[in-house]
């Protein structure tokens, strides 16, 4: 394919998608601050009741449209192929929106995000959610136990925010406290909003950068940046699984990975389990609080982005946050494929916009073709081309190592480290 038959596809493409009037898929199912503050005045004893308005139905034109667009976009090559992909995305996000409030809700999100036993690799997200739950549970007992650092207010985060993105060249974005936002921070393209009231630990601070700005944030300007593709700007709900992938994967290479982040993660395919098998929302609550310890605000945040836009009864959940952990394998299996081989090039594509790991074949026929614009705003892991290298070198001898005869080697350590109790002060055990 030339430039010319590239250019014109783009064209067809990008129209399409400018032309869609559905509105930000989170911020439709979004359940309003009201109801988090009824369920803790009522006890938290009942059901929430979120009202929806009746949505079936009324995006049928848009997908109409989109549908003899996407018919136009016909054949094997890969620029086609994810043009195709990114109709169709549009397409998913219409029918999501559809679906919102009625029982078909799970059964759509689920088609487009997989759900909790969704196969990937071998291995179901439900697996690897549970083999991270088990390595990262500790089992011994430490004596050195540093002081817990006071929380951070959302107004110290977002003048920490301001603080570091002040000068950014190419960079425009403002933070803002939202008293209404249900998540306890959110990136769009040019906007960070934080929750009003919300406190957040010392461990998330670094993290919600990588994670908000140095990769939902860039990504989506970079994409604004695209003169033949405008449209990556919003990516949709294909790339959702790469995007979440990536700002994970930046939480990692960065030490800004904590433990409970971690295990919150993974208790999110957990609880989705559940709800696809039928648990409510208090069953999902009170797993969460009673189970796993978990602060019941932080609960409560967490059932709800499950249950947005379904049923708080079961059966009919919403499944996107069993993507997280899936992406970030997805994202560690292609850098590693990629940054071995040395292609740089290739590799700072993903920062390109919104994009799938599979759209990366289109985008380097058309960086080929000089339709590209190459991204400017890079996050640090991958501005720091030199420190990947020897991480996936020695990460790729770790992926074939068996490390039972170590840890066979170390188990009375191990059994008396696990036996260890503390020794009573004044009378009293310590914590």
């Amino acid at each position: 394919m030339d430039a010319t038959a590239a250019t014109t596809y783009l064209e067809l493409a990008g129209a399409a998608l400018s032309d869609t009037t559905s509105g930000a898929l989170l911020d439709e199912i979004a359940w309003p601050r009201e109801v988090e503050e009824r369920f803790f005045a009522d006890g938290e004893q009942e059901l929430p009741v979120v009202e929806y308005a009746p949505a079936a139905h009324t995006h049928d034109d848009e997908i109409a449209r989109l549908v003899a667009v996407r018919e136009k976009l016909e054949g094997d090559h890969p620029i086609l192929v994810s043009l195709r992909g990114a109709v169709s995305s549009a397409i998913d996000k219409a029918r999501l929106l559809s679906s919102v409030g009625t029982s078909e809700l799970g059964r759509v999100s689920n088609e487009i995000y997989g759900g909790a036993r969704t196969t990937f690799l071998g291995r179901t997200k439900l697996e690897l959610a549970e083999h991270l739950l088990a390595r990262i549970t500790s089992h011994g007992w430490d004596r050195r136990r540093p002081e817990a650092e006071p929380d951070i207010g959302a107004e110290d985060l977002r003048d920490r925010f301001e603080s570091r993105v002040a000068g950014k060249k190419n960079l425009e974005l403002r933070v803002v406290i939202d008293p209404k936002l249900t998540s306890k921070a959110i990136a769009g393209a040019t906007r960070v909003r934080i929750r009003e009231g919300a406190t957040f630990h010392p461990w998330e601070v670094e993290g919600l950068y990588r994670h908000e700005i140095e990769t939902h944030a860039f990504s989506a300007q970079n994409g604004a940046a695209q003169r033949a593709m405008p449209f990556l700007k919003s990516g949709g709900p294909r790339t959702t699984e790469t995007q979440e992938g990536l700002a994970v994967f930046a939480e990692l290479y960065h030490r800004a990975l904590a433990t409970p982040r971690l295990r919150r993660l993974a208790l999110r395919v957990k609880t989705c389990a559940m709800a696809e098998d039928g648990a409510t929302f208090l069953d999902v609550y009170r797993a969460l609080v009673d189970g796993e310890g978990a602060a019941p605000r932080d609960a409560f945040l967490d059932a709800q982005r499950l249950f947005r836009g379904g049923d708080v009864r079961g059966g009919s959940v919403f499944t996107k946050d069993t993507v997280y952990i899936s992406g970030l394998l997805r994202t560690y299996a292609f850098l590693a494929t990629f940054v071995r081989g040395g292609f740089r090039d290739e590799c700072e594509l993903v920062m390109a916009g919104r994009i799938d790991l599979d759209d990366i074949t289109a985008l380097v026929a058309l960086d080929r073709l000089g339709l590209v614009t190459r991204p400017k705003l890079l996050p640090r892991w991958l501005r720091d081309w030199e420190t990947l290298l020897p991480y996936f070198s020695f990460t790729s001898f770790l992926d074939g190592l068996d490390l039972g005869p170590v840890e066979a080697g170390y188990r009375h350590v191990i059994d008396t480290a696990k036996a260890a109790v503390p020794k009573p002060v004044n009378g009293r055990k310590q914590d």
